[in-house]
């Protein structure tokens, strides 16, 4: 007995009877094609996605930053909660003031989308009013000019940090936009700086391109020109180190509570919450991904048992011949259990380049698609490795069948 003779044979045959039978053989690899060409893309846009989560939880102070937001006052303090003035610019002077664990400092002021026109040319992006902490807290990149000053904020001066989208919608001919003027809500604000495309800076994706339609004024010009009070809507903290977070939180809150006059309308939020959704998220994608691509091959499996034993009962007087000739159950058992194995094989192989496919057309059609991965390799790897078991043990049972067969009875069928 020769195991590994015997094996070659069994894929020899198993190849020739996939070429004869190309049609069928086709159609009995298409459950493992799709399965394994699924999986395989699923799996590079989910980790494309994962990736711009990751780079803009970096790029936002990762787990060093804190929000502070507000929020209604406990039902204990609803009769009183009108003391209170809110969250105000007051709070960050006195955050900047109280707290030397805080590193960087910065209001926000949310205007969200506004229109911004430049002779006579308008284009939608998001604006923000926020403190000169704000670049340092997000490391931003500016490719010209400066960002806000506190100058800036001390005169509520009208000027602007704009970002790729606006100044390649308007100044598109000119390198450095610095200088020019954009008028938005029929006030005008002179470009000061002007911030470097986002995807230059993330590994070559442009993993963050929502950064890329933010633009900045200062707090105070935001709050003087659009809110009309000192109201601000976000406070964003950064800690100098990981072991300051449990003394900065506590001394924010008590900060926040006595400029609050003791109403607690205000919340404090940590970036550990989001790194462990995000992780949750993650393990929710790879299970649900695991789950779909186990049942997408498992059908392919199926369908490549159901094949296989259509074979066998084509083939029962051809087992027959064999057998009275002088092959053994184990010759026949090998060379059906090598045809499923070589039909399951040559699936994964063309759904691996289906997989390929399916991605670029996915970074084609999907928003911010620069980011899915060209090729998983892991993601390839099991997929082929798992349909080839699949192959392995969907073929066992007809091969089983095959060389259980008596020689006599399968002679004389008909």
């Amino acid at each position: 007995m020769n195991p590994i003779g015997d094996i070659i044979n069994g894929t020899t045959n198993g190849l020739a009877e996939v070429w004869t039978n190309k049609v069928r053989s086709l159609l009995s690899m298409s459950g493992i094609i799709l399965g394994v060409a699924a999986l395989v893309a699923m799996v590079g846009i989910v980790q494309g996605m994962l990736t711009n989560m990751r780079a803009s939880f970096e790029m936002s102070g990762g787990i060093l930053r804190l929000e502070v937001v507000p929020r209604d006052a406990p039902e204990s303090q609803r009769h009183i909660a009108g003391i209170s003035p809110g969250m105000t610019w007051r709070d960050i002077g006195a955050i900047q003031k109280a707290i030397p664990l805080a590193a960087f400092v910065t209001a926000e002021v949310d205007m969200r989308w506004e229109s911004f026109i430049v002779g006579g040319r308008r284009e939608f992006a998001f604006l923000r009013g926020v403190s000169p902490d704000f670049i340092d807290i997000y490391q931003r990149e500016l490719e010209y000019g400066r960002f806000i000053s506190d100058t800036d904020i001390a005169n509520k001066s009208p000027v602007i940090v704009i970002s790729s989208r606006v100044r390649d919608a308007f100044f598109r001919d000119e390198v450095n936009a610095v200088g020019q003027q954009i008028r938005i809500r029929n006030q005008i604000y002179t470009v000061i700086g002007q911030f470097a495309h986002m995807e230059a800076m993330v590994g070559g994706r442009n993993s963050l391109r929502w950064q890329n339609r933010m633009n900045y004024i200062p707090a105070t010009t935001a709050m003087a020109r659009y809110k009309g009070g000192d109201e601000v809507d976000k406070i964003e903290i950064m800690a100098r180190r990981v072991d300051d977070l449990p003394d900065l939180i506590e001394q924010v809150s008590n900060t926040l509570t006595q400029t609050h006059r003791g109403i607690q309308d205000f919340e404090i939020r940590t970036q550990e919450e989001q790194l462990q959704e995000m992780r949750k998220l993650e393990n929710s994608f790879t299970y649900s991904l695991g789950g779909i691509a186990a049942i997408s091959l498992l059908v392919g499996g199926i369908g490549i048992m159901n094949v296989m034993l259509a074979s066998v009962s084509e083939r029962i007087r051809e087992i027959g011949v064999r057998k009275a000739i002088g092959a053994r159950s184990y010759d026949i058992f090998i060379q059906f259990l090598s045809e499923a194995v070589v039909i399951s094989v040559l699936g994964g192989l063309i759904g691996l380049v289906a997989s390929v496919g399916l991605l670029s057309l996915a970074r084609d059609f999907i928003p911010d698609g620069e980011s899915i991965q060209t090729v998983p390799v892991n993601a390839m790897f099991y997929g082929f490795a798992f349909s080839t078991t699949i192959g392995l043990l969907s073929g066992i049972y007809p091969a089983l069948r095959a060389a259980r067969l008596d020689p006599i009875d399968a002679l004389r069928y008909e």
